[in-house]
């Protein structure tokens, strides 16, 4: 008799055991694709590559020169100033700092558009697409030239 419930617990805690590799398996590869899901900024150059007339276009409006100002001006470490001259700053996965996202300086197709990672990965669904379009993003042009009219009363 004891060696039937030594048995029974032998099989109920290598149950338990699976179970839980199962489950931890499982949560982590959840995690994992939910993360691969995430969008993220790409930078200008992967843009372009697919997309060479707006890049033209991009070009020839000199926002990179909202980069070279800020350093020109000490600025580069200004949160007031680094959401209006870089990609994405304050936002997940957007400009942190020159050394960690220097493809995020300036302003790019991204900082209207929003991340295009996505795009990126799956360029032809419609969904992605739309998303992208700066005419579904209330109050985007607004969130940096409201600034615009601040920078006359900044003393640099």
């Amino acid at each position: 008799m004891i060696g039937l419930e030594k048995k029974y617990y032998f099989h109920l805690i290598a149950c338990f055991l699976v179970t839980l590799i199962f489950t931890v398996c499982y949560v982590t590869l959840i995690q994992n694709y939910a993360f691969s899901q995430a969008e993220e900024y790409v930078g200008v150059e992967k843009c372009k590559a697919c997309h060479p007339k707006q890049y033209h276009d991009f070009s020839q409006r000199h926002f990179e020169k909202a980069w070279r100002v800020l350093k020109m001006r000490n600025e580069d470490k200004n949160p007031e100033c680094l959401k209006c001259h870089t990609t994405g700053y304050d936002k997940p996965g957007g400009f942190s700092s020159e050394e960690e996202t220097p493809y995020l300086t300036s302003k790019q197709c991204e900082s209207c558009h929003g991340p295009g990672s996505r795009h990126m990965n799956n360029p032809a669904d419609p969904e992605v697409k739309q998303g992208l379009k700066v005419a579904n993003k209330k109050n985007v042009c607004i969130e940096c030239h409201l600034c615009m009219k601040t920078h006359h009363k900044l003393q640099f």
